[in-house]
C-alpha cells in the first residue's frame, strides 16, 4: 500500500487547507511586489470581468424592419428561381408570376422602410440571414439536387411556403405594433401576400375542388389549397421537396415566422 492510500481523511484536508492558504500568500505578494494585473489571469477568489450584453428591445421599428427583411428573402429567392431556368412546358406561365410577384415584393420593401424612416428608425434593405440559413438555403439545396425530378413544381413549392411565411410574419406583426396607422399599412400588405399564395396553391394544386381545405385520400393530410381555413394560420408551414427517398417519401421543412433570435434589431446592419 503505498503512502497515498495511508493518509487519512483529516490530513488531506489539511493539506488541501494549506494549499488554498499558501496560494492566497502568493497573490497577495504579487500585488505588493508591483506585479501589473493585467486582468487575463483571475486570481483565488477573485471572478474575471465579463462584459454585458446590449440591450435589445422589440420596438415597432424592429418589426417592420424584420418584416422588410423578409420581402428580399422572397425577392432572392424568385431571382434564383427565375435563373434556374426551370419553368418550362406546363410552368412556363410561372416566369412572369415570379417577375410580377418579385416586383410586388419590392415595392413591399420599400413601403416598409418608407415607415421606418417615418418613425426615425433605419431602413433594411437585405434579407434575413437566419431564415435564409434556415430554411431557404436548405431547400433550395434539395430542390436542385441532382436526383430530383420536380425541380420546377418544387420551387413553386418554395415560392408558395415563403408567400404564407410573409403572410403570417405580418398577421404576427399587427397584434405586437403599437401604433393603429402602422398596423393598418401592415396588414394592407400581409394581404396582398396572401394572395400571392392562395395564386401559387392553385398552380400546386389547380381546380375548383382545391380552393377550400381537402385531405388526402391515401395519407389523410391536409391538401395544398388557395384557403386553407377561414383565418389566417400561424402554425408551421410544412414544405416538402427534393428527390424522393427510397421509400417514396421525400424531405420535410417546417417553416416558421421571426422569431426574438431572427429579428433584425437596430444594431443589425446588411
Amino acid at each position: 500500500m503505498n503512502h497515498l492510500n495511508q493518509l487519512s481523511r483529516r490530513e488531506l484536508l489539511r493539506l488541501s487547507g494549506l494549499s488554498l492558504a499558501s496560494g492566497l500568500v502568493l497573490a497577495a505578494c504579487g500585488k505588493q511586489a508591483g506585479v501589473v494585473d493585467d486582468g487575463a489571469i483571475a486570481r483565488l477568489g477573485e471572478a474575471p470581468s465579463t462584459t454585458a450584453l446590449a440591450e435589445a428591445e422589440v420596438t415597432d421599428e424592429v418589426l417592420l424592419r424584420t418584416a422588410a427583411s423578409l420581402e428580399y428573402n422572397a425577392i432572392d429567392t424568385y431571382t434564383a428561381a427565375l435563373g434556374l431556368g426551370v419553368f418550362t412546358g406546363d410552368l412556363a406561365g410561372a416566369t412572369e408570376i415570379a417577375k410580377r410577384f418579385r416586383d410586388d415584393h419590392q415595392a413591399h420593401a420599400d413601403a416598409v422602410n418608407s415607415l421606418v424612416r417615418a418613425l426615425g428608425g433605419k431602413e433594411h434593405r437585405c434579407a434575413n440571414v437566419r431564415i435564409n440559413d434556415l430554411y431557404i438555403t436548405p431547400a433550395l439545396a434539395l430542390i436542385t439536387d441532382d436526383k430530383n425530378p420536380n425541380v420546377g413544381i418544387d420551387v413553386v413549392a418554395l415560392a408558395h411556403a415563403l408567400e404564407n411565411l410573409a403572410a403570417q410574419t405580418y398577421q404576427g406583426v399587427v397584434e405586437l405594433i403599437s401604433d393603429p396607422k402602422l398596423r393598418a399599412d401592415a396588414i394592407r400588405i400581409g394581404q396582398q401576400e396572401s394572395r400571392h399564395a392562395a395564386l401559387l396553391a392553385q398552380v400546386l394544386n389547380p381546380g375548383i375542388a382545391a380552393m377550400g381545405p381537402t385531405n388526402d385520400a391515401t395519407t389523410g393530410k391536409p391538401n395544398i389549397a388557395a384557403i386553407p381555413a377561414a383565418f389566417g394560420s400561424q402554425a408551421n408551414i410544412q414544405l416538402i421537396v427534393g428527390a424522393p427517398k427510397a421509400d417514396g417519401t421525400r424531405a420535410t421543412l417546417l417553416l416558421e415566422t421571426p422569431s426574438l433570435n431572427s429579428l433584425i434589431y437596430d444594431n443589425v446592419s446588411c
